[in-house]
């Protein structure tokens, strides 16, 4: 199996309902055709790079997942084919996907992660403090003269 990343924009003037059934069906494509889903992140409404029929804004959604060219070419054919979708591509992240070692990426990533949140926490209470000995030094030497 391989790992694919698809990044589409769709139409942001449609109706909230209207863009779950299409998160839904898209999801439902890649199941339905033997893949697996890894991320599904809609980042929001955002303005486009240059206009795409007459629209300058769009919803920009980012699709991880597992399959095979297969699967890749009945997605790209439902989003060619969907008028709610203004633009899409594909792109082959990896060529032999290892759940196994995904799952050791995602937890390493996590941990990082809530290293890097602990981290700047007490380095800023550090700084703060380091700035109030400062700042209580020259009000003592101004005192002082």
């Amino acid at each position: 199996m391989r790992k694919y990343e698809t990044f589409f924009i769709v139409d942001p003037e449609l109706p909230e309902e209207t863009n779950s059934v299409l998160d839904s069906k898209i999801q439902t494509i890649v199941t339905s055709n033997g893949g697996e889903v890894l991320n599904y992140v809609p980042w929001g409404k955002r303005k486009l790079a240059y206009a795409i029929g007459k629209r300058t804004r769009g919803l920009y959604v980012l699709m991880e997942y597992v399959g095979g060219p297969q699967l890749v070419a009945e997605l790209e054919r439902n989003l060619r084919i969907d008028e709610r979708v203004l633009k899409f591509i594909t792109v082959l992240l990896d060529e032999r996907y290892d759940p196994e070692k995904e799952k050791e990426r995602q937890a390493a990533l996590a941990a990082a992660a809530q290293a890097q949140e602990e981290t700047p926490a007490e380095s800023v209470g550090e700084q703060e403090e380091g700035s109030e000995d400062a700042e209580l030094e020259e009000l003592e030497e101004d005192s002082q003269e």
